[in-house]
């Protein structure tokens, strides 16, 4: 997997979600239904890498063996009509682009790692100046709620109230909230996050902009989680209290009495977001009375269709962009191809054949190395061909070497690309002269060796 690839496709695969999930969750619209849709795009964004993670581990099975076809290489030089009669020279080496957008990709990954470490830093510092607070309880709402365990309370001398802690959740109020109903409905807000798991959920939806740092529609797949999860909070909140009014009010005051602050965001569930301007939303969120029918039907049908969509478009954009895997020459020494790909012109007998492969001429018993990572399908004497290795890789092309004089590899065994497969010689019937017959299988035909990006037939 390149660096280059996994930008390109997350931009477009991430930006394809985003406008998905913005037209589904166009205002009004129930605030938990719109949590659930964007909640779903964040999770199709790692859904190709995902599938891309579990085929790279699984164990390759033995695949359908390359077809025999009739083979009429093995002269050490003919004569070829064919004008493309040249050496490979697509280079094996890495781009120099492709290591730079890698120590930039790194580079962001290292710095949002960073950064997620000084909020924890900030937030423990922000705990260490808590001080338990006995006059509010959040009992009444744990109980209402169904909750195993009534989470303690606290005061923080500024900031906007928050909810941390795994095995002791605490409601953290600011000093700021003094009217005890406003602190009641807070209490409220914070015991239905811990209901709703979002405490637990809210790291995992904030990694989309941690890992997809370089796409700004990861960013408001981000922005738009944030939002969402407070207004849905919002909405179960108030339908908890029974007042929606009152709870607009305190929403209102607990923003007015701690504003400048939250300057930052917390990695934590926050009752006031750092971006003022979603206050408004929330209250309008809050507040409407005429929210549409969730397009439930048509969430559905998208959902469904990023599960398909997800892996096809991984595959169709690994075979369209991704970098060669092919990291070494097949022979290590310089050489020259002797019959090339395609239909060939045999002067001694005055006809034209097809020859699906190249052949490249060679000093007897030179090294033939693997060019990338495989796994040996095939190996043994076989007719028309001589001492033959068959070979899958990892991206399910397939390639053949023939004509060896001593084959250096079992059946099954996994090569390493630079590995040795086997010794040129001249074992194919009629050979005139030590060769090295190669062909390429992909997609159930035979491709001409010479135009496989990245494939290094020779060293020049």
């Amino acid at each position: 997997m390149s660096a280059l690839w996994f930008i390109a496709f997350s931009l477009l695969w991430t930006g394809l979600l985003a406008g998905g999930a913005q037209f589904l969750s166009r205002e009004p619209v129930p605030a938990r239904f719109a949590h659930t849709i964007w909640r779903g795009a964040a999770f199709l964004a790692f859904l190709p890498w995902v599938i891309a993670g579990i085929y790279a581990v699984i164990p390759t099975p033995m695949a359908t063996p390359i077809p025999d076809m009739p083979y009429i290489g093995g002269a050490a030089e003919v004569l070829s009509t064919n004008a493309a009669v040249q050496a490979a020279t697509a280079s094996s080496a890495t781009p120099i682009i492709g290591m730079i957008l890698m120590a930039v990709l790194l580079t962001g990954w290292a710095a949002r790692f960073g950064l997620n470490m000084l909020c924890q830093i900030r937030l423990q510092s922000i705990k260490r100046m808590a001080r338990p607070n006995p006059d509010v309880s959040a009992r009444r709402w744990a109980k209402a709620l169904g909750l195993g365990h009534i989470p303690a309370t606290a005061s923080i001398p500024h900031g906007s109230p928050f909810l941390a802690g795994i095995g002791q959740r605490t409601i953290y109020l600011p000093d700021a909230i003094t009217d005890q109903e406003d602190a009641d409905i807070i209490l409220a807000h914070e015991c239905t996050h811990i209901a709703r798991g979002d405490l637990l959920s809210r790291p995992f939806e904030r990694l989309v902009a941690d890992v997809f740092w370089f796409s700004p529609f990861a960013w408001m797949m981000r922005r738009e989680l944030d939002y969402w999860r407070e207004a849905a909070t919002d909405e179960q909140t108030a339908a908890l209290t029974g007042d929606n009014v009152a709870y607009a009010r305190a929403l209102a005051n607990t923003a007015r009495v701690t504003r400048p602050m939250p300057q930052h965001a917390l990695p934590v569930a926050a009752f006031i977001l750092p971006r003022h301007e979603t206050l408004k939303k929330r209250l309008t969120q809050l507040l409407e009375r005429d929210a549409r029918k969730p397009r439930q039907r048509m969430a559905i049908m998208a959902l469904a269709a990023g599960l398909v969509l997800a892996p096809l478009s991984l595959a169709q954009a690994t075979s369209v962009v991704t970098n060669s895997i092919f990291t070494h020459p097949v022979l290590a020494t310089s050489s020259k191809i002797t019959a090339p790909f395609g239909e060939v012109y045999y002067e001694w007998e005055d006809t034209k054949k097809w020859h699906y492969g190249v052949d490249l001429g060679a000093k007897m018993q030179t090294v033939v190395y693997a060019p990338a990572d495989a796994k040996v399908l095939w190996k043994g004497k076989k007719d028309g061909y001589g001492y033959t290795v068959d070979i899958l890789f990892e991206d399910g092309r397939k390639m053949r070497f023939s004509s060896l004089h001593k084959i250096k590899v079992d059946k099954g065994q996994k090569l390493k690309a630079g590995d040795v497969i086997g010794l040129v010689g001249k074992t194919a019937p009629n050979s005139t002269g030590p060769h090295l017959h190669l062909e390429v299988y992909k997609d159930g035909e035979h491709v001409d060796p010479q135009k496989v990006k990245g494939l290094k037939l020779y060293k020049s």
